[in-house]
């Protein structure tokens, strides 16, 4: 174990992992391609799911993904409503494995619950990044959302509390922890990121935009089609938007969860159908990349953010984003300095907002590049790996 050296064993434990789609899937990935440049043993745990909804498994993955050894096991779903996944095999190899660190991602899923019986079970040096949302803002049915209060109020407090740190993404997760019963003083803020290198220089807007056949201004989404992310909010602010801006297209890049169909019937019940673009998942690095810098602003109308990643990226292509007022948001968009922030819901402060910045040139580009610079100074991965070994080196040496 960890004896006054540099190096470190670190375990992290995830629910999925790429080319599996997702925030804290990339979070995973990237802290993870960093800690193992800097010389630690570094391997991650997680199921072999690509998505929980629709549940579908890898084909034939590879045991190492560009550089970061990984290790799927069979997950398994209770089904219909519930979407929960649990991963049975991972604990017997958790409990065998010797390592300085296990890191857990994600609040109530069933990675995090193993690392506190690692901790229990095998006194493990054990942290959580919750990557946190309140049950209410869960995507999925009903049941789902029952299951999470259930979980709330019976486990939830003896794992967070089993953690010999908590690392928030944003000031305002923290606060919903200790909501949540965290009753220790042992939290650090360290915030999401993004590989800056793939933002410098701006990538070629001509991309996406020929691809995709866009000449007039471009309202972009990215993320999944999920309950919880306000979709529907921008889909009815698009009629308001076209009385003003009449060449503007709406973008919308990423998996769909279930939602896909229902926004695009709405778009054909509203006339808006054509002015409307669903491209799916984009698996290619360059075209993704060139969306943001295709587009004219942001949008994520999401119903909580515990950080949201994606505003990172449409800010180092400068552009300025509008994004709701919840969760960690008001951490990364800097209201009125690189973007504007709306109320959850209100699709008429969504469409006067977009129709602000697409109507004054001058103030949009000067929101961008603040977003950039700011992504560049606070939001990029090796200076997030830094700190977090800071917090590893902190924690193991107290054992």
């Amino acid at each position: 174990m960890f004896c006054c050296r540099d190096q470190m064993d670190i375990l992290q434990l995830c629910i999925r992992f790429p080319p599996g789609p997702g925030g804290a899937e990339n979070h995973v990935y990237h802290i993870s391609k960093e800690l193992i440049g800097r010389g630690h043993n570094l391997k991650v745990f997680t199921s072999d799911l690509y998505t929980e909804v629709p549940f579908v498994r890898m084909k034939n993955p590879e045991p190492v993904y560009h550089g970061v050894p990984v290790k799927r096991f069979k997950g398994h779903s209770l089904g219909g409503e519930m979407h929960y996944i649990f991963i049975p095999s991972m604990l017997k190899a958790l409990l065998k494995e010797k390592t300085d660190i296990i890191h857990t991602h994600s609040y109530g899923y069933f990675q995090t619950n193993l690392g506190a019986i690692a901790k229990w079970m095998k006194g493990r040096t054990f942290l959580i990044t919750p990557h946190f949302h309140p049950w209410w803002s869960m995507w999925g049915g009903a049941k789902r959302k029952k299951l999470r209060k259930v979980y709330d109020g019976i486990f939830s407090k003896s794992v967070l509390n089993a953690a010999d740190m908590i690392i928030g993404v944003s000031k305002h997760e923290m606060k919903l922890m200790k909501e949540a019963g965290f009753k220790g003083e042992n939290i650090r803020i360290i915030p999401n990121g993004i590989d800056f290198t793939g933002y410098d220089p701006i990538p070629n807007k001509e991309i996406f935009r020929k691809k995709y056949g866009i000449s007039g201004r471009m309202i972009l989404y990215t993320g999944r089609l999920a309950s919880n992310k306000g979709l529907m909010h921008l889909i009815e602010a698009v009629l308001p938007i076209l009385s003003e801006i009449r060449d503007a297209k709406f973008v919308f890049v990423g998996e769909d969860e279930g939602q896909r169909k229902s926004l695009e019937e709405r778009a054909k019940e509203l006339g808006i159908r054509d002015k409307v673009i669903f491209t799916g998942h984009i698996t290619d690095d360059e075209l993704f990349r060139s969306a943001y810098s295709a587009c004219d602003v942001f949008v994520l109308p999401s119903e909580y953010e515990a950080f949201g990643i994606v505003l990172l990226e449409a800010m180092a292509c400068e552009k300025p984003c509008v994004a709701t007022r919840v969760g960690g948001v008001p951490e990364v968009v800097l209201e009125g300095k690189t973007g504007l922030l709306v109320d959850y819901g209100n699709s008429t402060q969504l469409a006067k907002a977009i129709i602000e910045l697409l109507s004054d040139e001058k103030r949009s580009r000067d929101m961008g590049r603040k977003g950039r610079n700011r992504v560049k100074e606070h939001f990029t991965w090796p200076k997030i790996a830094g700190e977090l070994e800071e917090v590893y080196k902190e924690v193991v040496s107290k054992k």
